[in-house]
Order: C-alpha cells, then structure tokens, then sequence
C-alpha cells in the first residue's frame, strides 16, 4: 500500500497568510501578481495583499496608521521611503521600537555596497532604516501627447516659457492642454505645484521644504513662490473639462486619447499605460521623437533636466509574531532575484550594476540610467510621495485643491496653509530628532548633501 506522506511545503503552507497592506490598485497590483506566485513557489509562504485604493497612498496611509495605533498592525505594510515613515513611529504605542529596525538587513543583503547611494540615504534616518526600498520610481516627469504637438506643430517644452508658450497655442487650437486631475484629493494638484516650484527654485532650497526649514519670509523665496501659485494658476485654468470627478488613471487615458497634451506626474503613469492601455512609452529623446508610432513620450518637468525627484516604494515590518516570515520575503523581494521579476513592471531597480536592459518600457531603463548618474546634490525627495510627514500632506493637497476651484482671490489662503504646514513639518522632524531620527542619510553622508539646521554636521 502506498501511504500519503504531506510534503514539507504544504506543512509549511499551512503558515498564517502575510497580510500585507498596499495601496497598490493599479500597475503595482499587476507587479505583485507576478512577484507574489514566484515567492511562494519557492519559499511556501503564502503572501496575501489587503489593497486599499488611492493615489499615492492617499487612503492607505490611514488605514494602517488606525490598525498600528490600535496595536494590531499587519504583518508587513507598504510605506513611501523617506520622511513619511516617521509618521508611523510617531504614532505607533511604543515608537521605533514597534518596527524592525532593517539596518542590519539592508548590510545582509548587499544593499550597502551594491544600491545606489542616494537611494538609500533618502529613507535612512541618521543611519537607521526603518523600511526597504524595494523600487525607485521618478517623480518630476510630464507626460506629452506627442502626436497633438506634431499635429500643430509645437515644440517639445523643456522650459516654463515654452511649456506656456505651447499651452496658449494648444487652447487658441480648442484642444485643452492640461491634465490636472481633481478626484485624487488633491494629489494631483500638489505634484503639478511642487514640479513648478523644482524648476523654478532647484533642488536645495525643494529639500529645505521636506524639513519645513524653507526661509518663507526671503525675497527671493517669496518670489519664487508667487511666480509657481500663478504659473500653477495659469495652468490649471486650462485644465480639462471634468477634471473634478477625474482619478491619474482617467487623466492617463484622456492624454493617451489626444483629449490633452500634457499630464504632471510621476512613472507609475509608465508602467499603466503599458499595463492597461497598451501603450509602450518612451523618453522624450531621439530617436524615439521622430517615430510615427510613439503616442505619449516623458520627460522631466521642464527646467529640471538635471534633477531627479525620488519617489522610492519600500516595505516596513511591524515587530510581532511573524516578523521572520515577513523578512523572509522582503529579503527576496529586495535580491537581485526579485527586482528583476518586480521592476520589469514597476519603475526601477536601485541596484546599481544592471547592465541588460530587462523593464518593459524604453522610459524605464531611461530612467535607469540617469538615476545612475545624476549627481548626489541634484536629487530631491518628492514632497507628494512621501517627503512630508502624513498631516502635512493632506493639508497641502487640499489646499491646492481649493487653489486650483477659487483661482486668484484663493492665493492669499494658500501661502497661509503653505506657511502654517512647513512650520508643523519642522515641528514634527524636530520631534523626530528628538528620538535621534532628525535627518535623512547617515553620518557624514545626508541625503542631497544637505544636513538640516538642527544637525551639528
């Protein structure tokens, strides 16, 4: 008689599920149905996402901030690396130590000696990570309806004053020229003002931003910021009919329709449209330029060329019951191994020695290279994705919101809340620091090269 022996892996399967919250609902959702099979095959742990929709986080970032304060957190969670994670150790019952300090993981693993640098100082607080970076997305980026410039035979604006140039031209045609979708919370609204804000100010004086540190009563400061509230202004009265009731995902489909020419965002916008649109996107470069066949071409916000605006997705690891298994596969995921199953689908790897390009899209390995080059003072955390601290991020992107729905007579509102909400962003990174977590980076090596004010560098 041939008697039934379970195998190990349907013993070890029989393992509490992971729950991992996400608010990947989209393209990363298509990345994590082909990451998650490919774990489990080979470690039989069972991995199961709880998603809770929404840009950026938007909705997310609540839902597991209530089941941390409530000391039920998951077994893993997505969180945007950099400042946004000391949201969750302000309010979790016993701080840092609720979470897996990934310090000693991220040195196991090589990332130390084999990921780009400025990568993972933008999610390091004095030295300690807190999470792991399993992606670099770009953030910065406009998306372009190339056919409808070729059509009426625009440039390709690599400055404000083109970019201007080209949204008169484009309405003076009837077609409207932006993208600014409203039913994002306002999310969309911030990435539009902060890409306006980076070209017109650069990165260091961005940075002092995602410290609160901003000298807001500058001349020149001040400057910049009115000239980004009307430029912003200009814009978004050119926005496209219904941009109230519109989601990034609708916006995308529009400009990928001819609807409009121009969206502000970020690369995830890439892999969607490759996901669910069937469009291949390329930079916005030769030879890809001269090709009949290319719809929707990206490139960085114009007048930011040289910078590079992080927007790095990493996973955070409550302490409790199944920390091993989560570490399990967070280890893989951040391998060699599993970047090449999850960032061919989403943005890119941090590694810094991939030599084949093996991402879906033109765009990506584009993107690849420059984050290879760009150099460490030209890099910013992007405010909207997880450089400002949770509460300060809703405020600003409500108060854009209002912004873009009253116009001018709402500007005089807005440089309150913009006033008001810096000064609570220092507030909470001098709490931060309290707790020794006051800058990104590690000793002698800040991120951007940049130490803020209370750091005696």
């Amino acid at each position: 008689a041939v008697t039934y022996k379970p195998s190990t892996s349907s013993v070890q399967a029989a393992k509490a599920p992971l729950i991992f919250y996400t608010w990947w609902a989209t393209e990363g959702k298509v990345a994590l149905n082909h990451l998650i099979p490919a774990f489990e095959n080979q470690y039989h742990l069972n991995v199961t996402p709880t998603i809770v929709p929404g840009a950026g986080g938007t909705n997310a970032k609540y839902a597991i901030l209530t089941l941390i304060e409530a000391g039920k957190p998951p077994a893993l969670f997505q969180v945007h690396y950099g400042p946004e994670m000391i949201s969750y150790v302000e309010i979790a019952p016993k701080g840092v130590n609720n979470f897996v300090n990934m310090t000693p993981i991220a040195q196991q693993i090589g990332l130390f000696k084999y990921a780009v640098p400025e990568v993972l100082q933008a999610g390091a607080f004095n030295g300690t990570l807190l999470s792991i970076p399993v992606n670099v997305h770009r953030g910065a980026l406009l998306y372009i309806n190339l056919k409808l410039l070729k059509k009426y035979n625009l440039p390709i604006p690599t400055n404000l004053s083109t970019l201007e140039y080209d949204t008169v031209q484009l309405a003076a045609h009837g077609v409207s020229p932006w993208m600014v979708p409203g039913s994002d919370g306002g999310w969309d609204q911030l990435n539009l003002w902060e890409d306006i804000f980076l070209s017109l100010a650069g990165p260091h004086v961005y940075n002092e931003m995602i410290y609160g540190v901003i000298p807001l009563n500058n001349a020149t400061i001040q400057n910049w910021i009115a000239e980004t509230n009307n430029l912003f202004l200009n814009f978004t009265s050119y926005d496209y009919p219904g941009w109230q009731s519109l989601t990034w995902t609708q916006g995308l489909t529009d400009l990928a329709q001819g609807n409009v020419a121009f969206q502000a965002n970020g690369n995830w916008l890439t892999n969607y449209a490759y996901d669910f649109l069937n469009i291949t996107i390329y930079p916005a470069v030769a030879p890809y330029i001269n090709w009949n066949n290319v719809t929707i071409v990206e490139e960085p916000f114009p007048g930011t060329q040289n910078y590079y605006a992080l927007v790095i997705d990493s996973v955070a690891v409550p302490v409790g019951p199944q920390e091993q298994d989560a570490l399990t596969f967070i280890k893989w995921w951040a391998s060699m191994a599993g970047q090449e199953i999850w960032t061919k689908w989403k943005a890119v790897t941090f590694y810094n020695n991939v030599t084949t390009d093996y991402f879906n899209t033109p765009a990506q390995w584009y993107d690849y290279k420059q984050l290879l080059s760009t150099p460490e003072q030209n890099f910013v955390y992007q405010l909207s994705d997880g450089g400002l601290f949770d509460d300060v991020f809703a405020q600003l992107n409500s108060g854009l919101y209002t912004l873009q729905q009253v116009g001018p007579s709402g500007i005089a509102a807005w440089n309150i809340t913009l006033a008001t909400e810096m000064h609570q962003e220092e507030s909470e990174w001098l709490a931060a620091a309290k707790l020794g977590l006051g800058y990104l980076g590690f000793p002698g090596h800040p991120f951007a090269g940049y130490y803020p004010p209370w750091v005696n560098s």
